[in-house]
């Protein structure tokens, strides 16, 4: 998959699994997950996924 990470830091990359972008989430943006997941009354988990969801970037060849 490829992914343009919807929190500011600048990572893009293509071709990586999804795992590897769920380890970047957590190492670098836990404190941004746990808020987001605060302020919208949602598990952690559900804040990942979501951030995951809305990092994918589709590329039409």
């Amino acid at each position: 998959m490829n992914f343009n990470c919807v929190f500011d830091c600048g990572f893009k990359k293509n071709n990586i699994e999804e795992s590897e972008f769920v380890t970047h989430l957590r190492e670098k943006h836990g404190k941004d997950l746990e808020l987001v997941a605060k302020k919208e009354n949602i598990p952690v988990s559900m804040a990942e996924m979501i951030s995951v969801s809305n990092s994918k970037v589709f590329i039409n060849c």
